[in-house]
């Protein structure tokens, strides 16, 4: 295995990237580029536009940015105040659960099939807090954020077209190469749109996943089951579309101040309980 995110050498914090697919520059500058980890210049930022696929873009911002630690988020997150001192000391301690960890999220599936994780999601109209003890290890994570080490030399799957199921396959690829990955304690805040549907691309995604995780299969993603036979993705397009005007009634159109909606929800600094040493060691 390669060095672990502790074989950085003491005294020097891990430097960390932010990398983000970019198609609304509003979108971006009101969410991701307003948290204070990139408006205080605490992690380097790569953002590519014009991609035809996210694997391409991540990919793009691994070979662009040098950084220990990765994080791969959608434009309409934002991360709050003391997300950084959260992430290391998640980091921490999955590292002395899990030496040889290669990602993590902030929302996915544990191994029992169990969704866990915290974040705000304004396309659901609520806040997601699943009493599940975390850091959890994770058969699958939801795209909004991701985290690499970098060190594992895990990439993104070049041949995974459009911009979906990602998460369940970043995992799938860390754990085939001998590497865990892990759901923290890390909230977040994420303007989403609202879905209407999956969609074509998302069907393509799932079909590609189909045939490349065969012998692995079943797998349960955040959106719903990966099959061999696939039929969990037609059953969610029909309950999707039997169930979109009450979904439509309790989103949020008017999305709102990030910053605004981390405070009232106690997101916008670290919990008592979480150490920041890590964050504090000098640089």
């Amino acid at each position: 295995m390669s060095p672990s995110f502790a074989a950085v050498p003491p005294g020097r914090l891990p430097r960390l990237g932010v990398v983000a697919a970019i198609n609304d520059e509003d979108v971006l500058s009101r969410n991701l580029a307003a948290s204070p980890l990139l408006t205080e210049g605490r992690a380097a930022f790569h953002g590519v536009r014009g991609a035809r696929a996210i694997s391409l873009a991540y990919n793009e911002g691994l070979d662009t940015l040098v950084a220990e630690v990765m994080i791969f988020a959608h434009q309409d997150v934002y991360l709050p105040a003391g997300f950084e001192t959260r992430l290391r000391a998640a980091i921490a301690e999955i590292e002395r659960l899990d030496p040889d960890w290669g990602v993590l999220g902030v929302f996915g599936v544990d191994e029992s099939g169990q969704h866990c994780g915290r974040t705000w999601s304004s396309g659901l109209g609520r806040a997601l807090e699943l009493d599940t003890d975390l850091p959890a290890r994770a058969q699958s994570l939801d795209e909004l954020v991701i985290v690499v080490r970098t060190a594992t030399g895990v990439r993104f799957d070049p041949a995974l077209p459009h911009f979906h199921l990602y998460g369940t396959d970043i995992v799938q690829i860390a754990r085939a190469a001998g590497y865990g990955a892990w759901v923290a304690d890390l909230p977040v805040i994420h303007n989403s749109r609202f879905v209407a549907r999956l969609g074509p691309g998302f069907a393509a995604a799932y079909r590609h996943l189909q045939r490349k995780w065969r012998a692995v299969l079943p797998i349960r993603t955040p959106v719903l089951w990966l099959t061999p036979s696939g039929i969990d993705l037609w059953r969610k397009e029909f309950a999707l579309w039997r169930t979109r005007n009450r979904r439509l009634s309790t989103s949020v159109s008017d999305q709102g101040d990030p910053h605004e909606i981390a405070e009232r929800l106690g997101w916008a600094h670290p919990a008592d309980d979480v150490q920041p040493t890590i964050a504090s060691a000098s640089r």
